[in-house]
């Protein structure tokens, strides 16, 4: 089977000739991968570690504000939704970016939304896009990035963006409906001009944090079931699979997704509270392809190789239950997480 047949089977709940493998990683340990292997392309390390990659594509904006220097000379760069992000460096020899300016920081009332210049969904590269479907054409291809509280958080800083789902509903509702509206577009764009080799939309919302939900269950059914419903509605009108990712504990709102019809959840942290592996798959039996799950807060970083082909092993027994998981790192691979146990977990047994 090709990486796609097989990701594709188990999204089909049919056989596959053994387990499908992915990898989510940064661009630190991408690059040590390629110089493990001495390889100038990141496909060839796919090839590899015979993965099963499910590529992620999109359409980037086609006009977006220029970069400039804040008041410590330190470089923003801004997206399509005109949030400001600088990259900060951390200890272990990588970088992440951290947004920093708010667009809406200071918007009070709902004429202002309206009044905001909100991107244009006809003004995203759809014809690179397409180019990149031909590129990958051998992979699984993964639209991304949409997201509704996420970009929200984007444009409003971080607590007050929380605060308004709980006091000031209809400035939160407004901006809400806004970014629906802009996905919507997008996605039904791209999935048009693609036409079929989109096979998977990336829905992202991080709803938990390690220990309970980030936001009340009563709150997000209020603001974002709804527009949900709508989102993986459409994505199935055009035979494509939707596939929702929300970090830590998690479980009600993945409930909540799984009965609107997600396809894949992930990343599957497994040591929060009512995630664990058995609880999941006797909650949602086979109704859910599993993405993810090798534990890499602690078992990656900082385990034994053995602890690592422990760790894939359970996840392959109880997740791959019904014959519906990808294995994958609960997140990105980090820097600092030793090569030899990213080795052992793809050298390790892939039979169901």
């Amino acid at each position: 089977m090709t990486p796609r047949e097989r990701i594709l089977a188990v999204l089909d709940y049919s056989p596959t000739d053994r387990v499908p493998f992915d990898i989510w990683y940064t661009r630190e340990v991408r690059d040590q991968l390629m110089t493990y292997f001495g390889v100038s392309d990141e496909i060839a390390v796919w090839d590899a570690l015979e993965l099963d990659k499910i590529v992620m594509v999109d359409a980037q904006y086609t006009q977006v504000n220029n970069p400039v220097y804040d008041e410590r000379d330190r470089l923003l760069t801004f997206d399509e939704w005109k949030s400001g992000r600088r990259t900060v460096r951390h200890s272990y020899g990588g970088d992440y970016e951290e947004v920093v300016f708010f667009p809406l920081a200071s918007a009070r009332s709902k004429n202002e939304i309206e009044g905001y210049l909100w991107p244009d969904p006809t003004l995203f590269d759809y014809s690179e896009l397409k180019n990149s479907c031909v590129k990958y054409a051998r992979w699984t291809r993964m639209l991304t990035f949409v997201s509704l509280f996420e970009i929200y958080c984007k444009l409003r800083p971080f607590e007050q963006a929380l605060m308004d789902l709980y006091i000031e509903p209809e400035l939160a509702d407004a901006i809400i409906r806004k970014i629906f509206e802009i996905q919507r577009q997008y996605i039904e764009q791209a999935l048009r001009t693609c036409n079929g080799a989109i096979d998977v939309v990336y829905l992202s919302d991080d709803m938990g944090m390690q220990d309970r939900l980030l936001i009340s269950e009563e709150v997000w059914e209020a603001r974002f079931l709804e527009p949900y419903r709508d989102l993986i509605k459409l994505i199935h009108a055009h035979k494509a699979r939707a596939f929702y990712h929300s970090d830590g504990a998690a479980f009600p709102i993945l409930k909540r997704m799984i009965d609107l019809g997600i396809d894949i959840i992930n990343p599957i942290q497994h040591t929060c509270p009512h995630m664990d592996r058995k609880h999941l798959i006797e909650a949602f039996s086979d109704r859910v392809v599993f993405h993810g799950a090798v534990e890499n807060q602690r078992i990656l970083p900082f385990g034994t190789t053995n602890q690592v082909r422990t760790e894939v092993r359970k996840n392959i027994d109880v997740l791959g239950t019904y014959g519906r998981y990808i294995c994958a790192p609960c997140h990105n691979l980090q820097s600092g997480t030793p090569l030899e146990n990213i080795l052992s977990m793809y050298r390790c047994d892939r039979s169901w």
